[in-house]
C-alpha cells in the first residue's frame, strides 16, 4: 500500500481528429462523425439525426459513406418501410465496435485523466426496464440498455475516477450501483487525492478533495463504498 505526491504537470493539447483501428483497418474519426453515429444509433435515423446534429443529410450519408470504404463494410444498415414510410436505421455491430473504441479514447483525451476499465459480462437485458445488468467477478452493476449488446458479452466498463462518489456506509439512494472495497493506495496532488479502492479482483480509482478525505477519516486500508450514477458509465465489448 503506497501514499504518493502527484507531480505537476502540463496538460497536453490533442487534436480531435483521430484514426480508430478495427479488424486492422484504420478509420478516421472526430467528434462530429462521433455524434452522427450516436445520434443515428438513439433515433433511429439519419434523417433525424442530421437534423439534430446539424449536419446536412447529403454531408451525413458522405461521412457513412467515407468510413465504411475506410473500414471495408457497412456501418450502418437502413431499413425500408411501407408506403406509408416509417423506415429506419441503426448501426452494424461493426459501427458500433469502431463508435466506442473513439468514444473511449476521447473520453481519455478529453478529460486528460484515467479511465477505470472494469472487465464484466452481461448476464441480463430487461427490455422492458431498459436496463441490463454487468456481473464483475461476484458482484452486478446496473446500466441502461445500449443497443447490440447481449446476454453473455464480455465487456469493459468504462469510468472516470471525477465521476466515482466514496462513503463509508452503503448508504441507500437511487444510485444502485455501490461497490465494497478497501483502499490501496493514495496519490495526492495540490487539494486533489486519486484513491486506488480494491474492490475484490478489480482495482478502481476514484478522485476526492482533501476536505472529503479529512472528513471521512480516509487511510489506506480502509473500508470504503464506492458508487457511481449509471449515466456516468461506458461500455465496450471486448
Amino acid at each position: 500500500m503506497k501514499m504518493i505526491n502527484m507531480a505537476d504537470q502540463k496538460k497536453p493539447k490533442y487534436k480531435l481528429d483521430m484514426e480508430v483501428e478495427v479488424d486492422d483497418k484504420i478509420v478516421s474519426l472526430n467528434n462530429k462523425k462521433s455524434r452522427l453515429l450516436q445520434c443515428i444509433d438513439k433515433c433511429g435515423s439519419i434523417v433525424k439525426a442530421s437534423k439534430e446534429t446539424g449536419i446536412p443529410y447529403r454531408t451525413a450519408l458522405k461521412n457513412i459513406e467515407i468510413m465504411e470504404n475506410e473500414l471495408g463494410q457497412s456501418i450502418v444498415v437502413t431499413h425500408r418501410g411501407g408506403r406509408g414510410g416509417g423506415g429506419s436505421s441503426e448501426l452494424t455491430d461493426k459501427g458500433r465496435e469502431m463508435l466506442y473504441k473513439f468514444i473511449k479514447i476521447n473520453r481519455v483525451l478529453k478529460k486528460h485523466t484515467d479511465l477505470n476499465e472494469i472487465e464484466g459480462a452481461i448476464s441480463d437485458v430487461d427490455e422492458e426496464k431498459k436496463i441490463m445488468r454487468v456481473t464483475l467477478d461476484k458482484k452486478e452493476i446496473i446500466l441502461p440498455v445500449v443497443k447490440g449488446f447481449n446476454v453473455g458479452d464480455n465487456v469493459l466498463i468504462l469510468i472516470s475516477p471525477s465521476d466515482i462518489f466514496v462513503t463509508l456506509e452503503a448508504h441507500e439512494s437511487s444510485v444502485r450501483n455501490i461497490l465494497e472495497g478497501i483502499i490501496t493506495e493514495m496519490k495526492f496532488k495540490k487539494d486533489i487525492v486519486r484513491l486506488t479502492v480494491n474492490i475484490n479482483e478489480n482495482s478502481v480509482i476514484a478522485d476526492i478533495t482533501e476536505l472529503s478525505r479529512k472528513k471521512l477519516d480516509l487511510n489506506l486500508g480502509k473500508k470504503v463504498f464506492i458508487g457511481f450514477k449509471a449515466a456516468s458509465v461506458d461500455i465496450i465489448k471486448k
